[in-house]
């Protein structure tokens, strides 16, 4: 029997004291969270720095994410390009090593809404959680890998090279330590999705009862910001409805 897991991804309000925007026309900015510091290896790594990664929305044009969050190390992950996902939280690994094909991978995000007027950007909302995009799994036993320390030492051929920081930069700028692991995951391109226009799914930051009653979401544990979801079918049938024609195809690593 297949299963959905959503997990919590993108700026949060602890590390990076504030979160990625949406707007009146539902379209938002994927503003991703802080590289841990344990696997930055260069204090260098400018370009990376949110003053230096450009924002995509159309609302945003020339606008860089540091208008938005604090100033530090962005690391993009999950990415839409490839449909790949780098995770070093041995909770969420744990959690990860139970999916298999067909199962779906879905990605939440907290967006605060913003007015644009007059090129001003006016904070008009609280928080709320949406679902961003998903990644369907797909042979799950070479594109669902686990690696101890540093990730150049393994064979990564299963893998598209271009697109996942933690394997671009391996050799540069992100090394996983010895005593970490790094749980990388790479989803079926035909069936995962990126939303142009999320999907809302709580009130402020509580999960909406019509969801937790439709899609049969169970949390993991206080501690961890991930969900089961037990109505796969519905899940599935309502996340890619919503894909349709409503894919960020025009959406870049920045």
């Amino acid at each position: 029997m297949n299963q959905a897991l959503m997990i919590k991804v993108g700026a949060n309000i602890k590390d990076n004291k504030g979160l990625s925007p949406i707007f009146n026309d539902d379209t938002y900015e994927y503003i991703p969270s802080l590289l841990e510091p344990d696997f930055n290896t260069s204090k260098h790594h400018n370009h990376r720095h949110y003053s230096n990664m450009l924002c995509q929305n159309k609302n945003l044009q020339d606008m860089h994410m540091s208008s938005f969050v604090n100033e530090g190390t962005g690391h993009v992950d999950p990415e839409f390009y490839t449909f790949t996902y780098g995770e070093t939280r041995k909770p969420y690994i744990n959690l990860l090593k139970k999916l298999r094909d067909g199962d779906l991978l879905v990605f939440l995000i907290t967006l605060q809404k913003y007015l644009l007027k007059q090129d001003n950007f006016i904070l008009t909302g609280n928080p709320q959680l949406f679902v961003f995009g998903f990644f369907t799994i797909q042979d799950w036993q070479k594109n669902l890998c686990e690696f101890d320390g540093d990730l150049s030492n393994f064979n990564l051929n299963n893998f598209e090279k271009t697109c996942n920081e933690h394997i671009i930069y391996s050799s540069k700028h992100i090394k996983t330590p010895d005593n970490k692991k790094l749980f990388l995951i790479q989803g079926q391109k035909n069936n995962s999705v990126l939303f142009k226009h999320p999907l809302k799914i709580s009130q402020e930051e509580k999960i909406l009862n019509k969801y937790v009653k439709n899609w049969g979401i169970e949390q993991v544990n206080k501690s961890l910001q991930a969900h089961w979801c037990k109505n796969f079918e519905t899940v599935k049938s309502e996340l890619f409805k919503h894909g349709q024609e409503n894919r960020w195809v025009e959406w870049a690593i920045p």
